[in-house]
């Protein structure tokens, strides 16, 4: 019989009692049942592992999106007693090796990894080896945001699921009732337990301004600034946009740094520690400053320009105020920034009309095995699009061909090539290109709209809430 899940909270990890939602998802798990979590930001995803692993013994799995995540939540298994470790590309070949063999020899508790890890055949032979008795996927709902278009491996954990005799757990802080569904369907859970929070959080007051330039908006976050306490994350859509604000509030005398994955690493890793221990009470930053980023006294987020999904929105906002006290959620908003969404989404899933006839002048360039050379001469018109394929960034026709089995890569020694098919499926380059745009039409909504701003984000999480709330602009609240 395994201990007791609360006395293992309370001695390993310094709890008196679960959160609400954490004990049911870890005693379904405890019980060979799969099991998927919708915990609200701060209320303590990572428990839910830690304890069950602490309780079966063997190895837990745990899939993670990002490096940085990855150390912290190392970090944050060993402060709980557990054997701990990650593998990355970072990682050089002789440490990931050394750390293979710890977790296949029983010398590991958890071992967190990147989905792109477990479609390497070496690494999945290996798990043969290794006493797996908890697969976790960490914000699942990266399964359906980021599985369709530039990280496809996320739409095929549940292959590797399928092979592993031990049960799953999911776990995300914003999914709504379509991602959750597709979370379920993508790893074939089985007959699992679904436990939703909710998603309101009361002391976030959450206001949309209008800001027609980039300068307008940089003066709205210094006035803003100078008179909120505490410390703050400005969020910017592009590199060039941080290197901008951070310069317009540095120039009025505001001590900022500047943090995108455009930095060196051992920059990032300055900037993000100023930023935890205090020493810089602001940093501007892409999405790229993000999961794993779980300061508490954070008293303001904002965006200089909304994030193309109510989903971004949600997670980054969400990183103000975890330690309960109240902070702002402040974004600016004009309606041309529609159009630079839209101009996104056009490159993730361009119009049907334009693969088709993409698709069909590769057919005609393709040879008898229906494979085309990148570099051929001919194609010199296709630069543009094969450079965006190889860098692998999931943007471009290429990369949306490639998602609905139109193309492939093919190894070649003499030329990067692609195999075309005949047959694609039209179908789903549709389904996605408008779930896309009904995305921009989410944002676009609760930036326009008339009503409560905490009911509006309540609503498309598929929570009721009541029509007013008092704290943000649409109801009336102070802001400063």
């Amino acid at each position: 019989m395994p201990p007791d899940p609360a006395l293992l909270l309370r001695r390993h990890l310094g709890y008196d009692a679960f959160r609400p939602g954490q004990e049911d998802l870890v005693r379904a798990v405890l019980a060979g049942r799969d099991a998927l979590g919708i915990l609200p930001t701060g209320g303590g995803k990572s428990v839910c592992y830690q304890v069950p692993s602490l309780a079966l013994g063997g190895l837990t799995l745990v899939v993670t999106p990002l490096v940085s995540l990855m150390e912290d939540q190392v970090d944050r298994a060993r402060g709980a007693g557990l054997r701990a470790a990650h593998l990355s590309a970072a990682q050089t070949a002789a440490e990931r090796r050394a750390t293979l063999a710890q977790a296949t020899s029983g010398a590991l508790d958890i071992l967190f990894v990147a989905p792109e890890r477990l479609e390497l055949m070496s690494f999945r032979e290996a798990l043969v080896a290794a006493d797996v008795r908890l697969l976790a996927v960490d914000e699942a709902h990266c399964i359906s945001e980021w599985g369709h278009d530039f990280r496809p491996a996320y739409r095929r954990i549940g292959v590797l699921r399928g092979t592993l005799a031990c049960p799953t757990l999911a776990l995300t802080a914003t999914a709504t009732p379509a991602v959750r569904d597709d979370v379920l369907g993508s790893l074939a859970l089985t007959r699992p337990l679904v436990v939703v929070r909710s998603f309101d959080r009361p002391n976030l007051s959450w206001w949309v301004l209008r800001g027609r330039s980039l300068a307008e908006r940089v003066a709205g976050v210094y006035a803003l600034l100078r008179r909120l306490p505490g410390c703050a994350i400005v969020y910017a859509p592009t590199r060039r946009a941080v290197e901008r604000v951070r310069d317009g509030l540095a120039g009025r005398g505001l001590a900022t740094e500047a943090y995108h994955a455009g930095l060196p690493g051992p920059e990032r890793s300055r900037v993000q520690a100023v930023f935890m221990n205090g020493a810089c009470r602001v940093v501007v930053a892409t999405n790229a400053f993000g999961m794993g980023i779980d300061k508490p006294d954070v008293r303001a987020v904002m965006h200089v320009q909304l994030p193309g999904t109510l989903e971004a929105y949600y997670q980054e906002a969400g990183r103000a105020g975890r330690d309960g006290g109240p902070a702002r959620c402040i974004a600016f908003h004009t309606r041309a920034d529609k159009r630079l969404s839209r101009l996104f989404v056009d490159r993730t899933h361009p119009p049907v009309r334009e693969l088709r006839a993409l698709h069909r002048r590769l057919l005609r360039h393709a040879d008898a095995g229906g494979v085309v050379h990148l570099d051929a001469p001919e194609l010199g018109w296709a630069e543009a699009l094969v450079g965006e394929w190889l860098e692998d960034t999931g943007t471009g026709a290429l990369a949306a061909l490639e998602r609905v089995d139109a193309v492939r890569g093919v190894t070649s020694s003499t030329s990067p090539a692609i195999g075309v098919r005949r047959r694609w499926n039209v179908a789903t380059a549709l389904r996605l290109r408008r779930g896309a745009l009904a995305k921009v039409d989410a944002v676009q909504g609760y930036a326009r709209g008339r009503g409560c701003r905490r009911r509006a984000l309540l609503s498309y999480f598929g929570e009721d809430a009541p029509p007013r709330c008092g704290s943000c602009d649409r109801c009336g609240a102070e802001q400063g």
